[in-house]
């Protein structure tokens, strides 16, 4: 059923836009008397209140097993003793909370607030940088101290020891505590969306792949206009003049705006009446062309945005060649024992090679064959074509199966782990592929891939990147060029080691794995 929106004037910034739209109009679930469907209320989180100094503990504690790990580093191997341990953590213990105050200098005490979803891969440099500011204050108190009270002086080789285990123990201790808040529902943000269009509704999807954020509902005064067949995403709540309410009768965390299409001036205004706890999330105009290298800049009051150009340089590209072959080089010797029983398993579970060769489309468009770990029954491909006529569960020119027929008993558990894309650290160390980029589409799949979506092609296929993290098989075809397209026209060698750190545990969560 379709229902018209007939022609209104909307008022915005002086100007009267006018708006004429023929669309499938989703309506809301309501109650009797017209109101919306109640949130559930929140579940109150004890640790929900505690997070900063439940944070600093276990800073506390992290920062002090770093120091006696430290100590213990120091000592010649074998002359460790308790009594020349004790007294120097005696000694260097006072020097703790400058440590700590490095940190929440460095904001480390606010940032998972202010973050949609909290991370600690992109808080390594500053915690890095934090206790570099605290080693220094460390050295310079205690040289002071030294020469005012003859406190016994703390040298460059002490603070480096007493520093240098902590920056894998803060993220280790606050993993921890993470993992305990999630058990609890302590960790998942309550939030909102501002918008009822196809912008908040690809938004809505995307966080319903993320454990961690809790989705009530859609405010706008527009209909929620949600694609067929994906009614699960949410409900629309109420309209805008309702946000500041929804937001104080429902614990809202967070509003994401998406753009409504009320009025800009009337939205800002509902924006400014909530509270300095409810935090504020806007979806960018042009968000296709906004990445993450973008810089913000002010004129005169007047925020502008800087679109980084999508291109690699030379040293990019030498960096992160070099990059791939280091790591590919140690991986494949430290995972030969692996290799070998997953090829025995292969090889006497189902008859074939052990291996599976097929031709991939990479760099400047150029085809290679990919090596993996054999996981469909001998001429899969022959069956393929019968298979796509009648059944897909991805859409574009793609083609994947939850239940694939051709699949064997050991590669299903191969797909799902990902063990079987290991072999392809040969095509990364002979050049076809690197760790991080676009995914390598067989030649028809690719011939799907044009426009500005052909830039994938101006960087190496990869293992891993940012289709793998953030869902895999599972994300539309459109969202797959849009992450392909973001990756290059952002490329650092930061963004990759990102990528690597969270690759880990996209895998283990096995999401879109088939």
């Amino acid at each position: 059923m379709s229902s018209k929106l007939t022609t209104r004037a909307v008022r915005a910034d002086k100007r009267t836009i006018e708006l004429n739209l023929s669309v499938p109009a989703t309506a809301p679930q309501v109650l009797k008397g017209g109101h919306p469907a109640p949130v559930p209320p929140r579940a109150e989180a004890p640790s929900a209140r505690l997070w900063q100094p439940l944070a600093v503990l276990t800073d506390t504690v992290a920062l002090g097993v770093s120091f006696a790990l430290g100590d213990l580093l120091r000592q010649p191997l074998g002359s460790v003793e308790g009594p020349r341990l004790v007294p120097s953590l005696m000694r260097e213990l006072p020097f703790l909370p400058m440590f700590l105050a490095a940190l929440a200098i460095y904001g480390l005490y606010l940032r998972d607030q202010r973050r949609l979803r909290s991370s600690s891969f992109v808080d390594i440099g500053p915690r890095g940088h934090a206790l570099a500011l605290g080693a220094i204050a460390t050295l310079a108190t205690s040289a002071f101290l030294h020469r005012v009270a003859g406190w016994p002086k703390i040298g460059w080789t002490e603070v480096v020891f007493m520093s240098a285990p902590a920056v894998v123990l803060l993220p280790l201790g606050r993993g921890l505590v993470a993992v305990a808040r999630r058990r609890h529902g302590a960790n998942r943000s309550r939030v909102l969306i501002v918008g009822s269009g196809a912008v908040a509704s690809s938004l809505a999807q995307r966080l319903g792949r993320c454990a961690d954020v809790e989705l009530l509902g859609f405010v706008d005064d527009s209909p929620l206009l949600l694609p067929r067949g994906q009614s699960a995403l949410g409900r629309r709540l109420g309209g805008i003049e309702d946000l500041p309410r929804l937001c104080a009768d429902n614990g809202v965390d967070r509003v994401l705006v998406a753009f409504s299409q009320s009025s800009p001036t009337w939205v800002v205004e509902m924006l400014r009446k909530l509270p300095s706890t409810v935090r504020i999330s806007v979806v960018p105009r042009m968000f296709e062309l906004v990445t993450w290298q973008s810089q913000i800049e002010e004129v005169h009051g007047l925020t502008v945005m800087d679109i980084a150009p999508p291109r690699l340089g030379p040293v990019s590209r030498a960096t992160k060649r070099a990059m791939d072959v280091g790591v590919s080089a140690v991986a494949l010797t430290l995972l030969s024992p692996l290799l070998l029983a997953i090829a025995v398993a292969v090889r006497y579970t189902s008859p074939g090679p052990v291996f599976f060769r097929q031709e991939r489309v990479g760099y400047k468009g150029r085809a290679f064959r990919i090596v993996k770990f054999r996981t469909m029954a001998v001429g899969a491909d022959d069956l393929k074509i019968d298979l796509r006529a009648h059944a897909n569960d991805v859409d574009g020119p793609l083609f994947k199966l939850h239940d694939d027929p051709r699949v064997t008993r050991v590669g299903k558990f191969l797909r799902a782990t990902s063990l079987d894309e290991i072999p392809q650290l040969l095509n990364v160390l002979v050049g076809h592929m690197s760790l991080i980029g676009p995914r390598p589409f067989v030649p028809d799949e690719s011939a799907g891939i044009d426009g500005w979506a052909a830039r994938r092609y101006d960087v190496r296929p990869g293992m891993t990147g940012l289709w793998q993290i953030s869902g895999r098989n599972d994300l539309p075809f459109e969202e797959l060029r849009q992450l392909d397209y973001a990756y290059v026209a952002s490329w650092s060698l930061w963004w990759d080691l990102k990528i690597l750190w969270q690759t880990p545990g996209s895998v283990l969560r096995r999401q879109g794995a088939y």
